[in-house]
């Protein structure tokens, strides 16, 4: 464990050390900051922490969070997130510790939040992956460090230092029409001036077979006689036919960041920077597998064919349409000081602000076709504005006390718009609805570190929130209205206490209880949603709800880490966590929902990892573990038949089991990865039990590996290969099967 002496005197010129620390992918001696905002050994941190260094990203396929993310215990990956699919935010991307979706867990660069505005999704396109010097995952819930977003925890990525110089130019090429190019430029000038400048574009002609159109009989009689249809179900197991794809999505995606360092005198580091970070996704042409008897393609109106019996299918082309184009982007200026003051006390200031833009546009149901018809668009900018300041004082030889304050002030401005034609944007008509939020929030956090003797250390804190919001919303077509909302205020005390002992060398054994929370966001507060239905001139309608409250968890664990020699590394956890004050929709009629707090849940569940070097030069063995024993909705007033089920967006059990190499000329990995079953989001009542359909959320099971040539100090080549056996699996699209992606490298 570090001392309180050498703690501070990890300041600003200790940082080089941090960062050589964690070189390996979770090294026992790495230094974690996020757990406990003072520089702590990854064996002494009061949580369950995974780091994963310089090494394990180069080792890894690294092109979006999920490659370095998708070993971590504790964590579930999907969507866009994970390899060749197209981006996107969403609010299912991860999830952690059982608690789904990824407005429950905090995300950052450099201590920087990247969850938005808008919904507390995060736009994994945001993260230059590239030049990222490792990940810091701390598990359960921190909020008496880190406010809301944190319940299930907090993954920080934290960039490379300009006192590591490169300069290294990329440029890639793959499966699904996959191009890459990209540029990182790090360099110390002897003015002391630290420059680090990174820049990455990606693209691919996106998967054809990624979703499909799929619709289930209709009573009747008559129709247009058609052949091709495919029988198949629906995920939870009625009948359904399989009659089309909705065509490719192909995409783009761009970032760049820029950031300057420097240090005025030996005690003090200033830096600030931007990054720009966007993704747009297109649209083909769809597919109907139906053909009338002329062979003629058919898209629309009744349809009929024969199926040992005869079935009747009705059918309209924005069936065979997606939410596209779509587009979004960040926008994010950041500016952090750290001064180290007479007597040992650090302080520590930063501010950053966020600006998010979301866009989409859909086809008007039942109304519009591929090349013609209505539809609308929607655009949702929203700003966040963090300010926060610590102070991390030695107070005795065996004390330490980190106190500080933060702000957030965040803004929605959603707007949607009528389309003439729902794929050009310069069609735009009237305003159909808006929605405009704002939120404040003002908080005092405290940490107090009691080093004993014998190896223990005590921990002891807690955070206060004070939230103010208010908004409004309208509405022009009919019903048309305009409703604004008074401010509400609304408060969260967060506390954290924790004990860990480190036994002997290289074994550690931990114990802590926490509380954490999520605040509302703006798109649930202040936001009259419309969704078309299947039927033509019919929406299903999500009404704003400005009364809502935090949802809150609960959370004991106990743990050990431990550090053999030879450079293992074992770690187990187990933990329990209480959720309260769930937000759910609640049916209020055929076409009305509103949500509210009316759930509970409880998740008990364990954690493993292991690195384990296996004797032979460079190689290493490695696995980690998550299982929940239990994570079920115990009360919810909204859907009460959701009661005694599973929490969706979760799997019981994902686990991964693999090889690393490092040596010399030669680096690479192979990786067997298993998700379980997954209740997709919406699927409260755990119907969807049918797997390999579109719309499932398959158990599964793929290997991937990667394996790179140094070919000197200035060129590497590699080749990932994700899914090598080909596997078929659905997670709600269907999933490429084997797709391969080549890299060259250059160092000058």
């Amino acid at each position: 464990m570090l001392s309180p002496v050498m703690a501070f005197g990890m300041t600003i010129s200790g940082a080089a050390h941090a960062q050589t620390a964690a070189m390996d992918p979770d090294p026992p001696d790495a230094i974690v900051v996020t757990a406990t905002r003072a520089p702590t050994t990854a064996m002494a941190v009061p949580a369950s922490v995974s780091v994963v260094g310089e090494t394990g990203i180069r080792l890894r396929n690294a092109l979006r969070l999920g490659d370095v993310l998708a070993d971590v215990p504790g964590l579930y990956v999907r969507g866009p997130a994970m390899g060749a699919s197209f981006p996107g935010s969403g609010t299912s991307v991860l999830s952690l510790r059982g608690i789904p979706r990824t407005p429950r867990t905090l995300v950052m660069i450099d201590g920087h939040p990247l969850n938005n505005a808008l919904s507390g999704g995060v736009n994994v396109a945001a993260i230059p992956i590239h030049s990222i010097e490792r990940v810091e995952v701390v598990r359960g819930p921190y909020s008496a460090l880190y406010g809301g977003n944190s319940m299930g925890g907090v993954v920080n990525f934290i960039s490379a230092s300009p006192d590591a110089p490169v300069t290294e130019l990329r440029a890639g090429a793959g499966s699904l029409g996959q191009r890459s190019a990209g540029l990182d430029y790090r360099k110390r000038y002897d003015s002391g001036l630290g420059v680090t400048l990174s820049a990455g574009y990606h693209d691919s002609d996106g998967y054809p077979d990624s979703d499909y159109v799929i619709k289930q009989p209709v009573s009747g009689a008559g129709g247009t006689a058609v052949s091709g249809a495919r029988a198949t179900t629906m995920p939870d197991g009625t009948p359904a036919y399989w009659v089309g794809l909705k065509g490719a999505r192909p995409w783009i995606q761009s970032n760049a960041q820029l950031s300057l360092h420097y240090s005025p005198a030996p005690s003090t580091l200033l830096s600030a920077g931007l990054a720009l970070a966007q993704y747009a996704v297109g649209y083909v042409r769809p597919e109907s597998f139906l053909r009338d008897p002329s062979g003629a393609p058919v898209s629309s109106g009744i349809v009929s064919f024969a199926d040992g019996v005869t079935r009747r299918l009705s059918l309209a082309e924005t069936d065979f349409l997606t939410a596209t184009p779509s587009f979004e982007r960040d926008l994010r200026a950041f500016a952090t000081v750290e001064h180290r003051l007479d007597g040992g006390s650090v302080v520590r200031a930063s501010l950053a602000t966020l600006r998010h833009s979301f866009q989409f546009s859909q086809a008007t149901s039942g109304l519009a076709a591929y090349e013609n018809g209505p539809g609308d668009f929607t655009d949702q900018p929203n700003v966040r504005t963090d300010f926060d300041v610590s102070v991390r004082t030695p107070m005795a030889a065996n004390w330490v006390l980190v106190t500080g304050g933060a702000y957030n002030r965040s803004t929605l401005d959603r707007r949607n718009v009528a389309l003439g034609y729902w794929r050009d944007a310069d069609t735009l008509g009237n305003l159909l609805n808006a929605g405009r939020g704002r939120s404040s929030n003002t908080a005092l956090f405290f940490q107090s570190m009691h080093y004993f003797d014998h190896g223990l250390t005590g921990y002891l804190g807690g955070r206060y929130d004070r939230f103010d919001t208010d908004g409004e919303i309208s509405q022009n077509t009919a019903p048309a209205f305009a409703q604004a909302y008074a401010t509400r205020s609304y408060d969260q005390f967060s506390p954290k206490l924790a004990l860990v002992w480190e036994a002997r060398q290289g074994l550690s054994l931990r114990t802590s209880y926490g509380e954490g929370f999520r605040p509302p966001a703006l798109l649930e507060l202040y936001s009259r949603t419309v969704l078309p239905t299947a039927t033509a001139g019919v929406n299903l309608v999500n009404e704003p709800a400005p009364a809502l409250k935090p949802e809150r968890v609960r959370s004991f664990e106990i743990g050990a880490d431990a550090s053999p020699a030879g450079g293992a590394r074992v770690s187990l956890t187990y933990y329990t966590q209480r959720l309260t004050d769930l937000i759910y929709r609640r049916r209020l009629s055929a076409t009305l929902t509103q949500t509210e707090n009316s759930g509970e849940a409880d998740i008990d569940g364990i954690e493993a990892s292991v690195l384990w070097p296996t004797g032979v030069r460079g190689l290493a063995a490695f696995g980690s573990l998550t299982h929940q024993l239990r994570y079920q909705i115990t009360r919810n007033d909204a859907v009460p038949a959701s009661v005694g089920k599973l929490l969706t967006d979760v799997p019981r059990s994902v686990f991964s089991i693999g090889v690393q190499l490092d040596r010399q000329a030669w680096y690479g990995f192979a990786v067997y990865r298993h998700v379980g079953h997954v209740f997709g989001s919406g699927d409260d009542q755990n119907l969807n039990t049918t797997e390999a359909v579109y719309g499932s959320y398959d158990r599964y099971g793929i290997v991937s590996a990667k394996l790179g040539y140094r070919y000197d100090r200035h060129l590497s080549l590699s080749l990932a290969v994700d899914n090598l056996s080909n596997r078929q699996y659905f997670v709600f699209n269907k999933q490429p099967g084997r797709t391969v992606f080549g890299e060259l490298a250059y160092r000058f």
